[in-house]
Order: structure tokens, then C-alpha cells, then sequence
């Protein structure tokens, strides 16, 4: 049984650690896609009466970049559920390694 467990557990730990290598890079794109859509919404702030001309395309940029800043909120909370996750399951196994020495010097 604690075989099996081990197993499982490191497999579980893999499979999490591939996954928020995957979530911390979809992360850092769409921080760039943030930072990038600055410059636009910038520029066009200081355009004066062009403002008026170009205030859907803007309004449609800021709406965009607000969904994309929750999306990362949203990122970064999973992110931080998951490293939790991986320490418990590392702490578990820990834990097992420790009751397993304790047994073998019982014997």
C-alpha cells in the first residue's frame, strides 16, 4: 500500500508541477498582451479631438485589458492553489518516509 501511494503521490506532484509551468506561462503572455495594449490606450489619451473618433476602438481595448487583468487574478489564485497543493503532497510524503524509517528500525 505505501508503494502505491508513493507512486501516486509523485505522479500527482508531476502532473501539477507540469501544469503550473503551463498556467505560470499563459500567465506571463497575457501580462505582455496587458502591457502591449497600454501603448494604444495611452497614445490616444493624448490625442484631443481624435479621442472622440477613436473612443470605441479604446473603450473596446480598456474592456479588453480588464477581462485579460481578471483572467491573470484568476491565473495567479490557481497558480498559488496548486504550489499549495504540491507542498502538502510533498509534506505527505515526507511524513510517510519518516513513519516507514520508524517502522523498519521497530523490526
Amino acid at each position: 500500500m505505501a508503494t502505491e501511494f508513493k507512486i501516486f503521490v509523485n505522479n500527482r506532484i508531476t502532473q501539477d508541477k507540469g501544469c503550473l509551468i503551463r498556467y505560470v506561462e499563459e500567465r506571463n503572455e497575457l501580462r505582455k498582451k496587458v502591457e502591449a495594449s497600454q501603448d494604444p490606450i495611452s497614445v490616444s489619451e493624448r490625442l484631443g479631438p481624435f479621442k472622440e473618433k477613436n473612443g470605441a476602438i479604446i473603450g473596446c481595448l480598456v474592456e479588453t485589458q480588464k477581462r485579460d487583468r481578471n483572467r491573470i487574478n484568476v491565473l495567479t489564485a490557481l497558480i498559488n492553489d496548486i504550489i499549495d497543493g504540491i507542498r502538502e503532497l510533498e509534506g505527505q510524503a515526507k511524513l510517510m518516509k519518516v513513519h516507514e524509517q520508524a517502522s523498519s528500525n521497530e523490526d
